[in-house]
């Protein structure tokens, strides 16, 4: 027996028909890798018929269909995307109907028949790693976060419990389970990897809670995650989204409420998670309170990078600079601390119709400029890119910089302490109107730009989610229509989609 089937043997969920997909996408990559099947092409399998085929590399759900031939995978997507790569579609025609007279490959061939091998392949693992296991939970699963290494997976869920995962032997093991809020847990993340186990959670009960595991509690003892600390919304509306920044033994969270309070927090010792002070709040929204019953688009997300991009060290940015991006309604607000960790706006990411749903940073501190994506109600995925000016007066068309942080909303909100110190934070602590001092009087403080380079609009919908890849040169992406939309930065440095995963649905 094969691995691939020793391997669907172990995992019983794993549906029938991403096996077959799976053969169809094996045969797909052999024959690709080989110059003679370009060749061999004929001219009814050019992108033109390929369109009306009507097939799909997506699995089905109502049949077992015999093994296809490689004309009835459609080839139309991946050769129109290689047309606009090389800029010049001619190209293609007397590359696949009139193959060299000596029998070799020329240098354009070899690069569709990469381009076609790669693309396929990332098809294949695509469904080749994909799982499912019954969760045990109640009611609906809100928020799934891996840690740092990706062995280990909390679930939150509508029924008010957190559990933990531990992936054994290519399958996951339940550790945990535990009533964690009194009403239902919107979100959930790791802490670390250096702070120890800890998860932190937020529910609808309006409270952020942290929860650090006891290693010599039994598993499934319901004691095994003890609550070291407690939070209640200053505001009285739950917290919508919650994201925890880590500098080797130093770690922050931020905090965002349903009408639009920002809360960043730090440990009063970073030994000891159970206290926790406020470094900097503000509210983000500038309009009144939505309604309860209104959708709003809130979230934080910090650059998890140890340094921030190079370019703007060298800029003057302190190494150690937070960086935070918060999702505002319709749009991004991109923060940074100076050296006395006093935040300031360094940029605002604009050009959604609708609210957004979600965003993602990438990393590449190394790249020379940050990337950014924003998940938007409109349909629409939005790519932008952060970049330092050499010089202070330098612009590019198209793009906007900020510098310096907007004073605090009038619209009245929660009484607390003035911030002292390292807490003046976003609470109004920049004074500075001539945003050419501001590295004299904050040092730290830069300019910056952003520019919108990229709108995806490929997705049936609204779109959920993004998320990037380790490395930030892929971009993946779920929607209302169900579907998982990979992206990659192409070599001419827009996005293109080279995967695409329909949503499967068992009879």
């Amino acid at each position: 027996m094969s691995a691939q089937n020793e391997n669907n043997a172990k995992q019983p969920g794993r549906s029938a028909k991403s096996s077959l997909a799976n053969v169809d996408l094996d045969e797909v990559s052999r024959l690709m890798s080989t110059p003679a099947f370009l060749r061999g092409l004929a001219p009814s399998q050019l992108p033109s018929a390929a369109v009306s085929d009507g097939s799909s590399l997506s699995p089905t759900h109502n049949e077992a269909r015999p093994h296809p031939g490689p004309s009835a995978l459609h080839l139309a997507e991946t050769l129109r995307d290689l047309e606009d790569e090389l800029e010049d579609a001619d190209l293609l025609q007397p590359l696949i109907q009139e193959p060299c007279a000596d029998g070799t490959s020329t240098s354009i061939e070899k690069r569709v028949v990469t381009h076609l091998d790669g693309h396929f392949l990332g098809a294949h693992r695509d469904y080749s790693t994909m799982q499912t296991f019954p969760h045990g939970h109640e009611d609906v699963v809100l928020a799934v976060d891996f840690n740092y290494f990706g062995n280990r997976m909390v679930t939150a869920s509508s029924d008010h419990r957190l559990k933990v995962w531990d992936k054994k032997d290519d399958a996951w093991a339940l550790v945990e389970s535990w009533r964690a809020h009194d009403a239902e847990i919107v979100d959930a993340k790791w802490n670390g990897p250096f702070m120890g186990e800890v998860v932190g959670s937020i529910g609808e009960d309006g409270r952020f809670k942290l929860w650090q595991e006891d290693p010599t509690e039994v598993a499934m003892s319901g004691n095994r995650f003890k609550l070291i600390f407690n939070l209640a919304s200053q505001t009285n509306a739950p917290f919508m989204s919650l994201d925890f920044k880590n500098i080797m033994q130093e770690t922050w969270v931020a905090l965002i409420t349903r009408d639009g309070h920002l809360g960043v927090y730090e440990p009063q010792d970073q030994s000891n998670l159970s206290e926790w002070t406020p470094l900097a709040e503000r509210w983000v929204s500038e309009n009144d309170p939505p309604e309860r019953q209104d959708e709003v688009g809130f979230k934080v997300v910090f650059h998890k990078e140890k340094l921030p991009c190079w370019t703007a060290i060298t800029a003057g940015l302190d190494r150690k600079s937070l960086s935070l991006a918060v999702a505002a309604m319709k749009e991004v607000l991109i923060y940074r601390t100076d050296k006395s960790k006093r935040f300031f706006q360094v940029a605002k990411l604009d050009g959604a119709s609708q609210i957004i749903r979600d965003l993602a940073w990438a990393n590449g501190s190394m790249r020379g400029y940050d990337i950014l994506a924003t998940a938007s109600k409109d349909g629409s995925i939005r790519i932008y890119e952060l970049s330092t000016p050499t010089e202070d007066k330098t612009t590019q068309p198209g793009a906007s910089s900020s510098s310096g942080i907007p004073s605090v909303s009038p619209r009245p909100g929660p009484q607390k302490n003035a911030p002292s110190g390292i807490g003046a934070g976003l609470a109004g602590a920049s004074k500075a109107t001539d945003a050419s001092l501001d590295n004299e009087q904050y040092p730290g403080r830069i300019r910056q730009v952003v520019k919108m380079t990229d709108e995806l609009t490929k997705h049936h919908g609204a779109v959920s989610r993004v998320a990037f890849s380790p490395m930030g040169d892929i971009l993946v992406s779920t929607g209302d229509d169900g579907s998982i939309r990979t992206w990659k930065k192409a070599a001419n440095g827009g996005w293109m989609e080279y995967a695409e995963i329909e949503p499967t649905r068992e009879d």
